[in-house]
């Protein structure tokens, strides 16, 4: 439909429609997308996945189109960068007004209580101030594009294994002051105000959030103020009368399970009236005013893949890596010095830009750390070893593969409504081409294609050497693999047991191998047979169905550790990448350890042991142990890094960017002294969130038990000097509730770089149990080497107050309070502090 010509005028148009036409508003359409209703001058209003970049397509994750593939929120969390922020916001909101996407589900502001949450990528960390500062310049940036922003999970959204199930039990005060403050400040701060919020799926307090009406009506829409749409998370809405009733606008996906003739039926016999009906409905036309400039073209080249896009992405990337120890100065490295480097680990050429899941997204391209590695220093410094495996599912071939007589790369598929290898007159009713190997048929509906079908995946594989290949088959539904017309992997006739978790959102069957000695030059071809029939009974129709099939080279890991091994002693500068993937790190299943994968932990040992001035490029989403920590002199957290991988982790390694990142999450010893170790996990259903408001460091600094790397931690390659705390000597109780405190900040190092202000303030005594010290303000600044500024920050009620059980307030109670300016939240980090005075209580409510 085109573009509207003209606002809507929503209460006219209520008047004008049926009860009938307004219920079928309140479902989605589709995967992404809501009714429209052209008679009536009412548009599709479009959604789509976007933490880390707009799938777009309708939602379909076979063949999306190609986009921006941003660093892990995770990452951007760690850069501490609120104005960052803004302008990655105003990226994907051009990316959604060129793929014709209305809101975008982001960003995600749940707080990871625990490391082993599957999706805990997704969310900018574990301080609620840090994520929803970011969150509130995230969503202006976006809504500046006319972009809707949707905020999520709300609320306390905990574990990513079979959520549906979980009931979380927390105080009021825990949910106040960790799970729901992040929304809370987004409210508070972005400018323009979230347009959508997203229910979560988990039940809080014996309540699903989705048919909550404290969460959603007492707290979102009274006490916060908020006007717009709230939608559930997908296949997250479990009733009809409840959750229209509670304030949940819109179901998503379609087509629907619980309004339609459900729905009808409620409003006639008036347990929902139809005035929430028409409430519902107009926030749903206000939503898509709002977003009306959204289907209208952009200036060329704006959302596409330019030169300024990448230069974004990559500062982004840049910015968020972390520096954790350079111990003997081997950082930065000199792109000029006649060194040779000894580049170990997979993930040079296979790097982790992103976790698994709804948030992947096909990117444009890929900057491979190798190439950036070679594009810096030149193949003849480099030198390459795979050293282990990294995947726990065999990886994607993306190269090697070729269309059927052909030399474009690409597989083929021909769709068919019965089985072509026991019929020669089976017709094939379509046809399409792919180049990735994952291909999960979620989203796609072909009138052309009958529910029960059949699909034929032919390709070409060739390497350029000889080696021992093995292929690795797994399916949801039934298949089998062949080449060279001889069937070597069977996935049909039976299936084996499920003994972990299995590729796109846990749905596919446990992979079977099969080993090829592969010659040079020498043609295979690839024929893939499967079937969306799983062979079991299935309420309302068929499952998409989805293969995937993947592959590498055979290992003889003994072998290959210790001639990485070998090859770190050979060379001046051995740099191993390694970490975590999403193959780990995932929607809809959560981590049961804080193990890198296989044999990574040996690799890094020994390859350390063997050359002092070894590097350590670790990747990942969420914490992991580090057992060789003490071994290692230098060490680098680089995330999922996005398109832009490769030449973030480059200008690092080589000096072209001054490491900034700040850990946004705190990383462990290990697993056991985590704060929700003993409450996380599958064991029960009810999920108490005993550790309280003690989340990441808090936890910590309170048992005083240190963890590997505290949250706000990272190195620089310069040095800063702090000086002229200036605090006021009272906290006045105005109706603003505003004190400024300034801080001046001077590079004392050699390079000009950039320096992270955290502001945290101790509340010295009050009658109930507080944190040792919370983060309450941060600002970064860029300072060229010599340069000193004075930074303002302003504190507000948000500062001082906690949430009284006994008031139902936020409370801020008289006595001494104390700034802490540091450089982490590890207590040996704190470098000034300064004492003030409350001279009276305050209590506050909404925003």
């Amino acid at each position: 439909m085109s573009p509207q010509s003209k606002p809507i005028d929503v209460q006219t148009k209520l008047s004008q429609l049926s009860l009938a036409e307004k219920v079928s508003l309140l479902s989605g359409a589709g995967a992404c997308s809501t009714i429209d209703l052209p008679s009536h001058g009412i548009p599709v209003l479009n959604t789509s996945d976007g933490p880390h970049g707009l799938r777009g397509g309708g939602g379909r994750f076979f063949n999306p189109p190609q986009g921006y593939q941003l660093p892990s929120a995770t990452a951007m969390g760690a850069t501490f960068d609120a104005d960052l922020l803004f302008r990655v916001g105003k990226l994907i909101g051009d990316e959604g007004r060129r793929k014709k996407v209305h809101v975008a589900l982001a960003p995600t502001v749940c707080i990871q209580r625990s490391p082993l949450i599957g999706r805990g990528f997704e969310a900018y960390g574990e301080d609620p101030v840090l994520s929803g500062t970011l969150a509130a310049k995230f969503i202006d940036g976006i809504q500046s594009r006319n972009v809707g922003s949707c905020i999520k999970h709300y609320a306390a959204h905990d574990q990513s294994t079979d959520s549906k199930e979980d009931e979380i039990w927390a105080t009021r005060r825990t949910l106040r002051e960790i799970h729901l403050l992040p929304f809370q400040i987004a409210m508070a701060r972005a400018k323009s105000k979230p347009w959508v919020f997203m229910s979560s799926y988990n039940r809080i307090n014996g309540v699903h959030a989705s048919e909550d009406p404290w969460l959603l009506d007492e707290v979102l829409r009274q006490e916060w103020g908020f006007e717009g749409l709230v939608l559930s998370d997908w296949w997250g809405t479990y009733s009809t009368s409840e959750s229209l009733n509670a304030g949940m606008d819109l179901e998503m996906p379609g087509p629907c399970m619980w309004r339609g003739k459900q729905l009808m039926t409620a409003v006639e016999c008036r347990k929902v009236s139809l005035q929430t009906v028409d409430t519902a409905v107009g926030r749903l036309l206000q939503l898509i005013n709002r977003t009306a400039l959204a289907s209208k073209p952009l200036e060329q080249g704006s959302g596409e893949d330019t030169v300024e896009s990448r230069a974004l992405i990559r500062k982004l990337a840049a910015d968020s890596i972390v520096l954790l120890k350079n111990e003997i100065d081997v950082l930065p490295l000199n792109k000029d010095a006649k060194v040779t480097y000894g580049l170990i680990g997979q993930q040079w050429k296979m790097p982790a830009t992103g976790g698994g899941g709804s948030s992947e997204a096909r990117p444009f391209y890929v900057s491979t750390p190798y190439e950036a590695l070679v594009e810096a220093v030149g193949s003849q410094e480099v030198r390459y070893h795979a050293g282990c495996y990294a995947r726990k599912w065999s990886p994607l071939i993306e190269e090697d593969l070729f269309l059927p007589n052909s030399k474009v790369p690409g597989l083929l598929l021909e769709w068919f409504g019965e089985d072509p290898s026991k019929s020669t007159t089976a017709k094939c009713l379509m046809a399409d081409t792919t180049t990735s190997t994952s291909m999960y048929f979620s989203q796609m509906f072909f009138k052309q294609i009958p529910d029960l079908h059949y699909i034929r995946v032919r390709s070409t594989f060739k390497l350029d050497h000889t080696c021992r290949y093995r292929f690795g088959l797994c399916v949801y539904g039934k298949a089998r693999l062949l080449i060279d017309g001889k069937e070597v992997i069977d996935q049909w006739s039976s299936q084996p047991e499920k003994t972990d978790d299995t590729p796109i959102f846990n749905k596919l069957s446990m992979e079977r191998f099969f080993i090829l000695d592969v010659k040079e030059g020498q043609e295979y071809q690839l024929e893939i047979l499967m079937t969306n029939d799983t062979g079991k009974a299935i309420i309302g129709g068929l499952g998409p169905g989805g293969v995937r099939v993947g592959g590498q080279e055979v290992l003889n890991e003994d072998q290959s550790i210790s001639e990485a091994v070998e090859l770190a002693r050979s060379v001046d500068i051995p740099i191993i990448l390694a970490g975590m993937n999403a193959d780990y790190e995932s929607e809809a299943y959560d981590r049961r350890d804080l193990h890198l994968p296989g044999r990574t932990n040996e690799l890094i040992q020994r390859v350390a042991s063997a050359n002092p001035k070894t590097i350590v490029v670790t990747q990942g989403g969420m914490p992991f142990t580090m057992p060789w920590v003490d071994q290692v002199n230098t060490l680098i957290h680089a995330w999922f890094g996005g398109q832009e991988t490769g030449h973030a982790i480059s200008d690092i390694l080589f000096g072209d960017v001054s490491p900034s990142g700040r850990l946004s999450v705190t990383f462990p010893k290990r697993l056991e002294d985590t704060p929700a170790f003993l409450n996380f996990g599958k064991s029960d259903h009810h999920i108490v969130y005993g550790e309280g408001v003690f989340v990441g460091h808090r936890y910590y600094e309170m048992l005083k038990n240190d963890p590997l790397f505290y949250f706000g931690y990272g190195l620089s390659y310069s040095q800063f000097e702090y000086t002229k705390l200036d605090v006021p000597a009272e906290f006045e109780p105005k109706a603003d509730h505003v004190m400024t405190v300034s801080v001046e900040v001077k590079n004392t190092g050699s390079r000009d770089a950039a320096e992270t202000v955290q502001v945290y303030i101790s509340d010295i005594w009050c009658k109930v149990q507080r944190p040792r010290k919370e983060l309450k303000a941060f600002k970064k600044v860029y300072l060229v080497k010599g340069a000193s500024q004075k930074i303002d920050i302003e504190l507000d009620k948000y500062a001082l107050s906690y949430w009284s059980e006994e008031f139902s307030r936020w409370t801020a109670e008289a006595g001494t309070f104390k700034v802490i300016i540091a450089g982490s939240s590890d207590p040996q980090d704190e470098l000034l502090q300064k004492s003030f005075e409350l001279p009276k209580t305050f209590s506050w409510q909404g925003l």
